[in-house]
Parts: structure tokens; C-alpha cells; sequence
């Protein structure tokens, strides 16, 4: 019985380690203003009109973001709820726009 026990102990320790592994992404960025505006271009691409200006947020149950650009910066917070990895894909792809016009 205590030998049961202890694996379904160590069952759901690791189901538990694993669900906290997801992706998470942070990233500030300060720049001129001209390609500040080139960003946020690149971000309605990507992720559409802001909900309120200069800010994105998600409502989607499988990832959260916000991004918000302001003056001369810029900055995104990305993060995996589900084990859909959409938001990984759409985040480095839109940094790899990002930081080859920097």
C-alpha cells in the first residue's frame, strides 16, 4: 500500500513540475521613436488592433500578452497557459522582425 501511495505521490509531483515548465518571454526595448512606430506596425501584423492605443492584451485561453508601446519603447510579455505552443511561434517570429530593424 505505502508502495502504491508513493508512486502516485511522485506521479503527480511530476505532472505538477511539467505543467509549470510552459513558455514565458519578457522583453523592453527603448529606440527612436520612428522605429517604435515601425514595431507597433509590425505587432497590428501579427496580433491585430490594439485594445486600447498602444497597448495589446490577449483574450485567448491558451496564452497570455501584453505589449505596449510608448514614446521610445517598447515592451512584450508573452506567456503558455495550455500546451498549445502558438504563442511561441508568433512571438519569435515577431522579434526576429523586431530586431532586425534595430
Amino acid at each position: 500500500m505505502k508502495k502504491k501511495l508513493f508512486i502516485i505521490f511522485f506521479a503527480l509531483l511530476s505532472m505538477i513540475t511539467f505543467a509549470q515548465d510552459r513558455y514565458k518571454y519578457r522583453q523592453e526595448i527603448q529606440s527612436t521613436n520612428d522605429k517604435i512606430l515601425l514595431i507597433e506596425n509590425m505587432v497590428k501584423n501579427e496580433f491585430g488592433e490594439p485594445s486600447s492605443p498602444g497597448i495589446w492584451t490577449s483574450n485567448n485561453s491558451d496564452f497570455g500578452l501584453m505589449i505596449r508601446t510608448k514614446g521610445n519603447s517598447f515592451s512584450i510579455s508573452a506567456w503558455q497557459i495550455s500546451d498549445n505552443p502558438e504563442i511561441k511561434i508568433r512571438v519569435e517570429r515577431l522579434m526576429n522582425k523586431v530586431k532586425s530593424i534595430l
